[in-house]
This record gives structure tokens, C-alpha cells and sequence, in this order.
């Protein structure tokens, strides 16, 4: 999709309301803000003035040197099936790049696996983890 415009700070709010649109209301995540929150940064994605994806970004916890997290990511329904995904997680490596970033993780829903794949990543753990009842995958991928 042509004209997205991105913005890689001062954009909790608005990707708050990304997320609470598409995990909250849509696919009814009842837990959806933790205290990574509050030590993340984010990625936003506009379609003129209008906040249409975002995805959010952070240190490895497991102190895997130059590697992030990245998560959360989602995209407005209307603007699914335009390659917005991958223009988030494009904008999310750039991000991670600019902070030292080689290697990215992220655990992905079981049916996100394939998108994922479409971007680089690779399943990095055989193991199954369960949020909020639905099986994720840890995925990898230098950046």
C-alpha cells in the first residue's frame, strides 16, 4: 500500500488504539496490556492522519546480545491483505537496527506462522506456547 508514513516515537497512545481495536475488540484478547508496556518502543503506521498498524519493540529480556523482541504487532481490518504487516515488521527491524539490533524474536500465533515465514522468520523452539488459550511459536531472524 502506497503512502503509509511511519513514526517511531511518541506513538503509545496511538498504537494503544491499534491494539485495542484489533486484540481487544476483534479477536477478544482479554489481557492484552502488560508491563512491557511500560519499557517498549513502537511503530506506527498512517494512512494520512489516520493510525492504521503498529507493532512494538524491545531489548531481548534473555540478554541475547544485539537482539530485540518484537510484538504486538497488528493492522487495522481494512487495511489487512495490502502488505501493511510487512511494512510494520520493515519498520520494526529499521528501528532495532538504529538501536544495534542484529537478530529479532517474536512468538507468533499459530496462524501468523506463515506470515512470518513471508518475512524471514523461522521457527526457533518446536514448543508450543499457550496466551489466552491459543498455541504461538517462537520465531527468529536477522535483521
Amino acid at each position: 500500500m502506497a503512502g503509509l508514513t511511519v513514526k517511531i516515537s511518541d506513538n503509545q497512545k496511538d498504537a494503544y488504539s491499534v491494539r485495542l481495536a484489533v486484540f481487544v475488540a476483534e479477536q477478544k484478547f482479554e489481557n492484552e496490556f502488560d508491563d512491557i508496556d511500560n519499557i517498549c518502543d513502537y511503530v506506527t503506521l498512517y494512512d494520512g492522519e489516520k493510525v492504521v498498524a503498529t507493532g512494538r519493540y524491545f531489548p531481548d529480556p534473555k540478554g541475547r546480545e544485539n537482539s530485540f523482541v518484537f510484538g504486538r504487532i497488528a493492522v487495522l481490518k481494512p487495511y489487512r491483505g495490502n502488505h501493511v504487516g510487512m511494512s510494520v515488521i520493515a519498520a520494526l527491524e529499521t528501528a532495532a537496527k538504529l538501536k544495534g539490533g542484529e537478530k529479532a524474536y517474536l512468538l507468533a500465533k499459530g496462524s501468523a506462522v506463515g506470515f512470518y515465514e513471508k518475512c524471514g522468520f523461522s521457527k526457533c523452539e518446536e514448543r508450543t506456547v499457550y496466551c489466552e488459550g491459543r498455541p504461538c511459536y517462537w520465531m527468529e531472524k536477522n535483521i
